[in-house]
């Protein structure tokens, strides 16, 4: 996958960044010819070659390198070094190959970025086409499972009974994760264009998604005024619906759940707080890798798909995600996470 752009699909934003890469290369020479021979200045080219080779491929890479040695050989020029052309013949040669080896050195661990994004797509699409392709089966056998459930109600014969109930609840259990996937796998979606999101109408959304269980378990919830913020709604509402769904689940008592946000810079601090069972140090960070789940809630249901979705989605659009929970098991935790703020 090469990202080296063609000159005439460069964007103004590019053009601009070519030309002020280009300028700070002209800077570095002068300052070269400036400092003489008191200072080896050469190495102040690399972060140059370095940027070009990052951001815009092999194809303007290797120019950069060669203009980047003729402005060393046009420094020695100016220095008018006599008698000492052996020197300078190899001083040139150890800062041709210094250039060569940076540029090679980015172009690789480029390289490597753009395979491991290229392996991360390959799975998301997987996931949502394995999923996608498991829905129609499960269904049918959701649905003839509970034809069979039906006629054994009727009848006498228990353990047929309890073998059909015993996979309705797999098939459920199954729908659940195959949903979950698919979720995961929308996550990794691109934007075309998003306008401003109202999060409070997104948040207002979700909790009515939940009044069964709001109203089940007298829960509590409590929320700040939300921003406007440039992000999908259906990703925004599954941010929350994960936090929110885990301090209902993971929860012993009645839930008192408080969603926070305050403006920090350039970006929305986010707080899901809830009274639940809490998560130990050791799992705080291991929650958030796909079908990982704490030591406290292996005994609860769930798939450990969901907090792996909200990495995802906060991650998607630059910002961070994380939780803190007091060492005391059932003293609630707080889910943290950043998104930027509109520009204004």
């Amino acid at each position: 996958m090469d990202r080296t752009p063609k000159l005439k699909n460069l964007k103004i934003s590019e053009i601009l960044a070519v030309f002020f890469i280009f300028l700070c290369t002209l800077v570095i020479f002068y300052l070269d010819i400036f400092v003489g021979s008191s200072l080896s200045f050469y190495v102040f080219y690399f972060p140059s070659i370095a940027a070009v080779a990052w951001y815009f491929g092999r194809n303007a890479c290797w120019p950069m390198v060669f203009l980047c040695s003729v402005l060393w050989f046009l420094k020695q020029w100016d220095l008018g070094i006599e008698g000492a052309r052996v020197t300078t013949f190899w001083n040139g040669f150890i800062c041709v190959i210094s250039f060569c080896a940076i540029c090679w050195m980015t172009l690789a661990i480029r390289s490597r970025e753009e395979d491991a994004e290229r392996k991360s797509l390959e799975l998301e699409q997987f996931a949502f086409r394995a999923a996608h392709e498991l829905k129609s089966p499960t269904t049918n056998i959701s649905g003839y499972t509970q034809l069979l459930d039906e006629k054994f109600k009727a009848g006498t014969d228990q353990e047929a009974k309890g073998l059909t109930e015993n996979i309705l609840k797999n098939v459920k259990r199954m729908t659940v994760m195959i949903k979950e996937l698919l979720d995961y796998a929308r996550a990794g979606s691109r934007d075309v264009l998003v306008l401003p999101t109202d999060l409070g109408k997104v948040l207002k959304e979700t909790l009515e998604g939940f009044s069964f269980e709001i109203s089940e378990k007298k829960a509590e919830i409590l929320a700040d005024p939300l921003p406007f913020l440039a992000v999908e709604p259906a990703l925004a509402g599954l941010l929350f619906q994960n936090l929110i769904g885990n301090a209902l689940k993971y929860c012993e008592r009645e839930p008192r759940i408080h969603i926070g946000a305050v403006r920090k810079g350039k970006e929305w601090l986010f707080s899901v707080r809830d009274n639940g069972i809490g998560v130990s140090k050791k799992d705080q960070k291991r929650i958030f890798v796909m079908f990982e789940k704490a030591t406290t809630h292996k005994d609860y249901p769930g798939s450990g798909i969901g907090l792996a979705t909200c990495q995802k989605i906060v991650e998607r659009y630059h910002g961070r995600i994380w939780i803190e929970s007091p060492p005391k098991s059932g003293e609630g935790s707080v889910f943290y996470f950043t998104l930027p703020a509109l520009k204004n």
